[in-house]
């Protein structure tokens, strides 16, 4: 059984209620429909700050992403509240996916795990793992309109 079935419903709700503060410095949620289904998801991902946009990586194995390849906006929920953003995915670029995963794990002991890649001693991603991870995510960049 995968636990991010049981996990995932109860960060989305935790993201969406006045206890938001417990994780909204590192996750927020995207909120979409499936493309065939129409069915409403939430989706937590961690995310990593960069001017005014947010940025977040998944598995380009996993299939939920792809929803959001012929949209241009979906609404995320960030600190408690939902908002409109422009959405831009990156998969086929693993330089751009490498260098995006560097900053988001760089010191971020959480998502280096869950990307597999090591960190070393100083906080920096070992650029063996670095590289293989960069072939396999897909980036997922955020924009407030």
């Amino acid at each position: 059984m995968n636990l991010w079935f049981l996990i995932n419903p109860v960060v989305a709700f935790l993201a969406r209620s006045p206890l938001h503060f417990l994780i909204s410095h590192q996750v927020l949620v995207i909120q979409f429909k499936g493309r065939k289904s129409g069915k409403q998801y939430l989706v937590p991902v961690s995310y990593h700050e960069h001017e005014s946009s947010y940025t977040c990586v998944t598995l380009r194995s996993n299939i939920w992403w792809r929803n959001l390849k012929e949209v241009s906006h979906t609404k995320i929920w960030l600190k408690g509240t939902l908002k409109n953003a422009q959405i831009d995915l990156e998969f086929n670029n693993d330089q751009i996916v490498e260098n995006t995963l560097r900053d988001l794990v760089t010191n971020n002991r959480v998502d280096a795990y869950f990307a597999k890649i090591k960190l070393n001693k100083d906080g920096s991603p070992h650029s063996d793992d670095l590289i293989q991870a960069g072939k396999i995510h897909t980036v997922l960049k955020f924009t407030i309109t």
